[in-house]
């Protein structure tokens, strides 16, 4: 059983649109301790062809070439050359919300990858190339989790830096998902970029979560799916009302997180019974 964890996006800023159309950005992803448990199998098939079998508990998972563990399986064959034939069995019991912006079908695929490098004995040193490559293709997500630690990514997110200094182990995360799956393709194209259009961040400059400083940990995507969503951004204000030294979006939502301090317990409390009561879906993350 492979458990997959889900992401916080602390702050987020879309660079500019580029040429091919994807976008250039720079965020700090955070890993969070809430899991996808991910099974798969791999042997020798008895046939001329492989054979790819997908099975998710959540009925919003495509089980079709659509799935992005399947993307991950194809791209990793043909890109390391596989030529036996196998039959390969993947099941995927969802706990992260779908299209939440948390990155769980990315962190299912990074799982799925790691599992076949292990299997098929790849060196990843060596093979560092085609390996991220190959979660290139799959998600811009997708190298973030291969690593799981918190880092500045860069570029469509293949630029990685670890922030050794960057940790919340005095905070804890509180998730909120009203239940809404909202399109990354939709809000990519409401902010309105144009090829050759720069935006300007100072994400790069830190190195670890200073409450001094968070004015500078803004998510562009809160400026379009705020007007469109309006009660997300009351949200962030009540996480904040709640006692949150910090509230956001995470990625293009729609899940919105608070963190707290741990001794805020009694705060985090009310917050997460205000939740429920909504009939939101919650989790509490050291």
């Amino acid at each position: 059983m492979l458990f997959t964890p889900a992401k916080i996006n602390i702050g987020l800023k879309i660079i500019g649109k580029r040429d091919d159309g994807y976008h250039n950005l720079e965020t700090i992803f955070y890993p969070v301790k809430l899991y996808d448990e991910v099974e798969v199998s791999v042997e020798r098939s008895s046939k001329n062809t492989n054979s790819l079998l997908l099975h998710s508990d959540s009925r919003i998972v495509p089980n079709d070439k659509s799935n992005v563990c399947y993307k991950a399986v194809v791209a990793f064959f043909r890109i390391f050359g596989i030529r036996d034939y196998y039959v390969i069995k993947i099941n995927v019991n969802k706990k992260i919300p779908v299209g939440g912006g948390l990155g769980g079908g990315s962190s299912d695929a990074a799982s799925v990858l790691k599992f076949l490098i292990n299997y098929f004995k790849i060196d990843i040193n060596i093979n560092k190339k085609k390996v991220i490559e190959i979660a290139l293709l799959v998600g811009s997500d997708v190298p973030f989790f291969l690593v799981q630690k918190p880092c500045f990514a860069s570029g469509r997110g293949e630029s990685m830096k670890i922030l050794i200094d960057f940790n919340l182990n005095a905070y804890k995360i509180l998730l909120i998902n009203p239940n809404l799956h909202i399109s990354t393709k939709w809000a990519f194209e409401a902010l309105g970029l144009e090829p050759g259009e720069a935006r300007k961040s100072e994400l790069s400059s830190v190195t670890r979560f200073d409450l001094s400083n968070l004015e500078v940990l803004v998510n562009d995507f809160e400026s379009v799916v705020f007007e469109k969503y309006d009660f997300l951004g009351r949200i962030k204000e009540e996480l904040r009302d709640f006692g949150a030294v910090f509230s956001s979006l995470s990625g293009s939502g729609a899940t919105m997180y608070g963190i707290f301090h741990r001794s805020s317990a009694d705060d985090i409390k009310k917050a997460l019974n205000f939740y429920k009561s909504k009939a939101f879906l919650t989790h509490i993350s050291d």
